[in-house]
């Protein structure tokens, strides 16, 4: 029984260092997004960062009232956080740009001064 233990825990930390939303002893994947709203939620500021960015990694948060979604951008936009790897879309239906192209758009934007 103990040898079990012992595996479960090395999985268990394994899977914790591979998981970019796991932050000072919390899987923030795991939080619900709403705390986010709440002032006094318990969270620490990486903890925060950390589900703003599972929020947009997942889409959810264009999908949720527009305040997620400008608090997002806003985050985005002042590099906060970062572009989703995947391709998503808010609740309009407009494309959300993904990492690869937001940094292609920088490099061009900075490349002709536009």
């Amino acid at each position: 029984m103990a040898y079990k233990m012992k595996g479960f825990k090395k999985l268990k930390e394994k899977k914790e260092k591979n998981n970019p939303y796991f932050v000072e002893g919390k899987d923030m994947s795991k939080v619900p997004i709403y705390t986010l709203e709440e002032e006094n939620n318990g969270l620490t500021e990486e903890q925060e960062k950390a589900l703003w960015q599972y929020g947009v990694d997942t889409g959810i948060v264009w999908q949720l009232q527009g305040w997620y979604g400008r608090n997002a951008q806003d985050m985005l936009n002042n590099g906060t956080l970062k572009y989703p790897e995947k391709r998503h879309h808010d609740y309009y239906g407009n494309p959300i740009p993904t990492r690869e192209e937001a940094e292609h758009h920088k490099f061009n934007t900075e490349k002709f001064g536009k």
